[in-house]
């Protein structure tokens, strides 16, 4: 199939498997607009549903040059075949989940956020299908097809585009996609599952070692809470929290199982977080002040590490391991 051929997909009693190249499928509303349902890469699976909508599949174009084995319900499905029935369930079940992922993404988060969920989703699904090296991407969408999957134009879409990319995210290039800072992207996305590099595979940054230890975070600031989440993962390591008040973090503190903690100084209310302090030099468990602001005299008297911020994955790993060892 060429680049820029569409297909219906034909005969409903056929699954279709895409062997190679990029694919979208999308639906065309009456006064011309289109909206990109799905971004199909090799792998990808169409007509499951359909097998049990009696829908046909939504239209689709070619990105890229692209190869499809098409092949008969019968000759993939026995219906008398526990083991056939529970794959079948898997693929649903795994299109169900992305659809309520579009429908969270449109429904909840700004453009911005929209475009690193996207980005996201793609470089998961393609790092499970081994078309990820060096954290790198082909990715052949153009600004339209990024607009026309998260409902915004394409003239916004290179707006932010072009913000992660200033801002150290992500770097895309003729149509090269790399993540160039996993964490700080799924905490602007508000990205819940551990991605490709926490999970320590020989293609991504090696985890620290010690990877069950456990860190408890306390930060009231949601995005930063959900970026200190994300980089103590990619680094291997268990987050307890993020608690987000003074109360929560001393409820953790006296009673989590802990073995290091990062703690911002200045909480909710012009709180601060010196009680949980207090109680983890108390259990003898070592932590970390983490804070924007400089010449606190009062973090002199408990002798601890001091992460300013805005943090970043290196100067974090180097906290907790100077804590931990």
């Amino acid at each position: 199939m060429a680049k820029g051929q569409r297909t219906d997909w034909g005969d409903r009693d056929c699954l279709h498997l895409l062997r190679s190249g990029w694919m979208a499928q999308f639906r065309t509303l009456t006064d011309g607009r289109r909206h990109v349902l799905r971004f199909l890469m090799p792998g990808d699976m169409v007509g499951v549903t359909s097998q049990f909508s009696g829908s046909a599949p939504a239209p689709a174009i070619a990105l890229t040059d692209a190869r499809v084995a098409t092949v008969p319900v019968a000759e993939l499905i026995d219906p008398a075949s526990a083991a056939a029935l529970r794959q079948c369930c898997v693929l649903l079940a795994m299109e169900n989940v992305q659809a309520h992922e579009t429908l969270l993404s449109l429904g909840c988060l700004n453009a911005e956020e929209r475009v690193a969920a996207l980005l996201l989703g793609l470089f998961e699904r393609a790092w499970a299908r081994d078309l990820v090296s060096d954290r790198g991407l082909r990715l052949p969408l153009t600004q339209q097809d990024i607009a026309d999957a998260l409902g915004i134009s394409p003239v916004h879409t290179n707006r932010m585009v072009m913000k992660l990319q200033r801002t150290g995210l992500i770097r895309l290039k003729a149509e090269w996609l790399q993540i160039l800072d996993g964490p700080g992207l799924e905490a602007l996305a508000q990205w819940t599952r551990p991605m490709a590099w926490t999970k320590g595979s020989d293609r991504g940054p090696k985890p620290m070692e010690r990877t069950a230890r456990r860190i408890l975070v306390v930060e009231d600031d949601q995005l930063l809470a959900l970026q200190m989440q994300a980089i103590l993962r990619s680094l291997g390591f268990e987050v307890l929290g993020p608690a987000g008040s003074l109360e929560s973090g001393l409820r953790l503190a006296e009673a989590g199982d802990v073995d290091a903690a990062v703690l911002d100084v200045r909480l909710d209310q012009g709180r601060r977080v010196f009680p949980v302090a207090q109680t983890l030099q108390r259990r003898s468990i070592p932590f970390s002040f983490m804070t924007g602001y400089s010449g606190d005299p009062e973090l002199d008297r408990f002798h601890a590490p001091v992460l300013r911020k805005p943090v970043e994955t290196g100067s974090v790993a180097a906290m907790i391991e100077q804590l931990i060892h």
